[in-house]
C-alpha cells in the first residue's frame, strides 16, 4: 500500500476500538420491526434528497472484527438475505427469508450516497449504514438501481461487520445466457490445517452459461483464479448450474438458484457452493452463499462482458468516480477477523487507480495502475505492497466490482483479502 493514513489494524487492535464518532450498538436493527416501531426517530437526520418507490433484492454477509480462534466458528458468521422496499416517504422495510422484519428511515444524496438508519432505544444509540445507490441515468424507468451499505459499527452486543448489496426485483426473468466476469470472497470453516487459505479464500474467473427456456437450469463452464499463500495463485477450474426462479405464472422478479464448482487444477477436489442469488438487468448478478453448514459462507459477484470484437468497452466511458463498500478478511491465523468499509474509487483515463476508504476503525488509500481489457474486465497493479485485483465493469458504466484475491505480504503479518462493489458517482 503506497498510502494509509491510518495502517490497517490487527484484529485485536479491532475489537478494542469498539466506539467512535460513527459507531454505535445495532441491535435495535436486528430486531423484528414490531420492536422497532418504539425506538425513536427525533435525532436530526436529513430528509432523503431522492425518494424511491422500489422494491429490491437483498443479500448480506457480516463477520466477527476479531475471529479469536482457528478455525473461524460458524457463529462469527451472520448472512441474511430478502427484500428491501423503499417508499417516497424516505422509509425502507426489509423482509428477511428468515422471516423477522426492520424498518426505518433511509435517505439518498443527489449525488448517489445511501443511508440506512437504524434507530436506537433506551441505551442504544442509533446507527447510520453508509453505501450508495446507482442515480446515474433514469434509473426509476431503466431498472439499473443496483445498490449497497456496509455495517461497520462493533460493539460487545453486536460484534460483526459487514456489507450488503443487491439490485431492483423486476416483473419477470433475467435473460442469463452468454459470457461473464466472476469474483468472490468466501470465509471457510471447520478446516484444521492452519494456513490462511483455511480463513479465505477470494476467487474471479470467466464464466460461461447456456442458452435455455425461461425457468430452465443452465450449464456453467469456466476458468479462473484464486489466491494462495505466498503471494501465488492458484489455476481453477469452474462448473456448475444456474436457474431463473419462476412462479406459477411463468415469471418471476429476478431471483435465481446458483450452483458453482470451484476445482483447483493442480488437486481436482470439486468444492460445490450453492448459491441464492438475483439479476436486476442482464448485466449483474448478485449472489450470497449462505452459512448453512457446508462450511464456507461468502459473496459473489458477475458481470456480463462486452462483446470483445463487435462492442468492446469504451476506455473513456469506463473513467471516473464510483461510490464503494466492501468486506475485508484479515487472514493471519493467530491473529485474524474482518472488516468492512465504504469509500471511493477513482479510475482516469490515463489509467490511474484509487481506492480511498473508510473501515471499522482505519481509513486506507491504495494507489496504482489498471489495464482494461476489450471485454471489460481489469488487472490493478497496487503500488507499495505489489498487489495485483481483478475488477469489471458493467455494459451501462454505472456498476464496477473488485477483487483483492491476492495474499500480499505486509509488515504486521495479516495478509487481507476484500471483495468491493460500487455504483458511478452521479
Amino acid at each position: 500500500m503506497a498510502i494509509e493514513t491510518a495502517d490497517r489494524l490487527t484484529a485485536a487492535s479491532v475489537r478494542a476500538i469498539a466506539y467512535n464518532g460513527n459507531i454505535v450498538n445495532k441491535l435495535c436493527w436486528l430486531l423484528p420491526v414490531l420492536t422497532l416501531t418504539s425506538c425513536s426517530e427525533d435525532d436530526g437526520r436529513p430528509p432523503s434528497e431522492i425518494l424511491i418507490s422500489s422494491r429490491h433484492h437483498l443479500f448480506g454477509l457480516r463477520s466477527s472484527a476479531d475471529f479469536e480462534t482457528f478455525p473461524v466458528q460458524a457463529n462469527d458468521v451472520v448472512t441474511s438475505r430478502g427484500y428491501l422496499e423503499m417508499t417516497n416517504d424516505s422509509v425502507y422495510t426489509i423482509t428477511f427469508a428468515a422471516g423477522n422484519s426492520a424498518s426505518d428511515n433511509y435517505a439518498i444524496g443527489n449525488a448517489g450516497s445511501l443511508s440506512i438508519y437504524n434507530s436506537g432505544s433506551g441505551n442504544e444509540p442509533t446507527t447510520v449504514f453508509s453505501g450508495a445507490y446507482s442515480m446515474v441515468g433514469n434509473n426509476q424507468v431503466d431498472n439499473e438501481a443496483d445498490y449497497f451499505f456496509a455495517d461497520r459499527a462493533t460493539t460487545p452486543g453486536s460484534p460483526r461487520v459487514g456489507l450488503f448489496f443487491g439490485t431492483r426485483a423486476l416483473n419477470g426473468q433475467v435473460e442469463l445466457e452468454g459470457d461473464w466476469h466472476m469474483m468472490s470472497l468466501h470465509i471457510i470453516f471447520d478446516q484444521f490445517t492452519v494456513s490462511p487459505d483455511n480463513l479465505g479464500r477470494a476467487a474471479f474467473g470467466d464464466l460461461s452459461i447456456t442458452a435455455g427456456a425461461p425457468g430452465e437450469q443452465r450449464d456453467i463452464t469456466g476458468s479462473g483464479f484464486q489466491g494462495a499463500v505466498n503471494q501465488l495463485t492458484t489455476a481453477m477450474t469452474f462448473g456448475g448450474t444456474v436457474r431463473n426462479l419462476l412462479n406459477g405464472q411463468a415469471t418471476g422478479d429476478g431471483a435465481l438458484n446458483l450452483t458453482l464448482e470451484y476445482t483447483p487444477d493442480l488437486q481436482p477436489v470439486v468444492d460445490t457452493r450453492i448459491i441464492q442469488g438475483a439479476a436486476g438487468t442482464e448485466n449483474v448478478i448478485f449472489g450470497l452463499d449462505e452459512n448453512t453448514g457446508d462450511g464456507e459462507a461468502g459473496l459473489i459477484t458477475m458481470i456480463r462482458k462486452f462483446d470483445p470484437v463487435t462492442a468492446p468497452v469504451d476506455p473513456d466511458s469506463v473513467a471516473g468516480t464510483f461510490l464503494v463498500g466492501g468486506h475485508t478478511l484479515l487472514l493471519n491465523p493467530n491473529d485474524s477477523g474482518s472488516d468492512a468499509f465504504v469509500g471511493t474509487v477513482t479510475l482516469t483515463t490515463q489509467g490511474g487507480f484509487r481506492l480511498d476508504s473508510v473501515g471499522n476503525a482505519a481509513e486506507s488509500s491504495y494507489v496504482g495502475s489498471y489495464t482494461l481489457a476489450n471485454d471489460g474486465g481489469m488487472t490493478i497493479e497496487i503500488e507499495g505492497t505489489e498487489e495485483s485485483w481483478f475488477a469489471a465493469i458493467d455494459k451501462s458504466y454505472n456498476t464496477f466490482a473488485f477483487i483483492d484475491y491476492f495474499q500480499e505480504t505486509r509488515p504486521n503479518n495479516v495478509p487481507e483479502l476484500s471483495f468491493g462493489f460500487g455504483v458511478r458517482r452521479n
